[in-house]
């Protein structure tokens, strides 16, 4: 066992206890935590506080960092640019990139990932990782006829992820711009009880201006790459979140990803819609393709409960927790900073089930201890020059 003395503990659990004490076991798991300081323990400078939880990323993509110019066409330029290079780098090379990216999560005090997957590729990182993954197996598909065969895919894929014991999977779909009715209604068949859901929602006006009457400049490459189109049906006034929001399951926990063309009304509707949604914010990678943020601000003031991803490092500078929350902290200084945590932590084990273990500085649980140090215990506010220290 070992002690820690800190001059600031922030558990998510309770009140921040100012000169506190935490004692683990050798694998890192909470034995106590306790108010004052205790002879012989290792002293830190710093606050501490629990694990990141990185709601949403690409493993898949890590080799594409710096290949994509940043804001360069906006949400389509994006895309073009992503198919044009994704496939480029062999698979030895992919895999290479999503090891060390992994490697640098966990050094950025993540200790769980919700990742997207479109294939099998990320299985054997994720097997040999310290972080605990759930793989979101997502698929897309706008020719109803294909949604079996791509659902059937979807299923076997999950196996991969899965076969280890140690990480979770489930199906999800991708856009609200690329998934047929149909796909939706079998991947909602296909789902296991407790599984979570998790979807890009309103992230550019080129998918508001698709998927409400299939113009602008999503659809115009969409029609120059011979996607097929015909059986899209447009969402008329009906913007993606309202028109979907009632379709989705009740009972799964929903993760609505991006968010960044979604107003306080849509927000607070979709409430009232869905018992079990969670509002996902990417902000480096919007800065990345758009340079827009989403309304946070009114995340906050309507108690959302709001989790943090990094996205891709095809559309990110880097994939650490701690930087989206300075993004969020400069361009919102409203929000403090112990609520900040909570969405970076606690939020985000919730949403992927694994709320019994991380997110708290609680006994019992294995929450990888993080320390942020150049952070003034008596004003906790997240600053540029704040940076990481894994204990455990």
């Amino acid at each position: 066992m070992i002690t820690y003395n800190t001059p600031l503990l922030i558990s998510n659990e309770g009140p921040p206890l100012h000169r506190a004490s935490v004692v683990c076991d050798d694998e890192g798991r909470v034995i106590s935590v306790a108010e004052g300081y205790c002879a012989g323990a290792v002293d830190l400078d710093g606050v501490l506080v629990p694990g990141f939880v990185n709601a949403h990323c690409h493993l898949e993509l890590s080799h594409l960092k710096g290949k994509i110019p940043e804001r360069e066409g906006g949400m389509t330029g994006f895309i073009r640019a992503l198919l044009a290079q994704r496939f480029l780098s062999d698979e030895a090379m992919q895999v290479e990139a999503m090891h060390l990216a992994d490697h640098d999560m966990w050094a950025e005090g993540i200790v769980a990932v919700g990742d997207i997957s479109n294939s099998s590729l990320s299985a054997e990182v994720k097997r040999d990782s310290r972080i605990r993954y759930h793989t979101f197996v997502e698929l897309l598909g706008l020719e109803p006829a294909k949604a079996a065969a791509i659902v059937k895919q979807g299923m076997e894929l999950l196996q991969y992820f899965t076969a280890s014991g140690r990480h979770t999977a489930s199906l999800t779909p991708h856009a609200p711009y690329s998934v047929s009715q149909r796909l939706y209604a079998g991947i909602f068949n296909s789902m296991a009880a407790g599984d979570p859901l998790s979807i890009h929602m309103q992230e550019s006006e080129d998918e508001l201006a698709f998927c409400r009457d299939v113009s602008g400049p999503m659809a115009d490459f969409f029609r120059e790459a011979s996607f097929p189109l015909s059986d899209f049906v447009p969402f008329g006034s009906g913007r993606p979140l309202e028109h979907l929001l009632p379709s989705f399951p009740k009972q799964h926990r929903l993760q609505l990803v991006h968010n960044t063309y979604t107003n306080e009304g849509e927000m607070h509707a979709a409430e009232s819609v869905h018992p079990q949604l969670y509002w996902c914010l990417c902000p480096g990678a919007n800065g990345y393709i758009t340079g827009r943020l989403p309304d946070v601000m009114a995340m906050y003031r309507l108690g959302l409960r709001v989790t943090i991803g990094t996205d891709s490092l095809a559309s990110n500078r880097q994939l650490s927790v701690l930087e989206e929350l300075k993004l969020i902290s400069k361009n919102f200084p409203g929000i403090p900073f112990t609520e900040l945590l909570k969405w970076a932590g606690l939020n985000g084990a919730e949403f992927l089930g694994m709320e019994n273990e991380f997110g708290k500085i609680k006994s019992g649980w294995k929450p990888g201890l993080i320390l942020l140090e150049g952070m003034n215990p008596e004003n906790p506010v997240l600053h540029e020059g704040v940076s990481c220290r894994r204990i455990c």
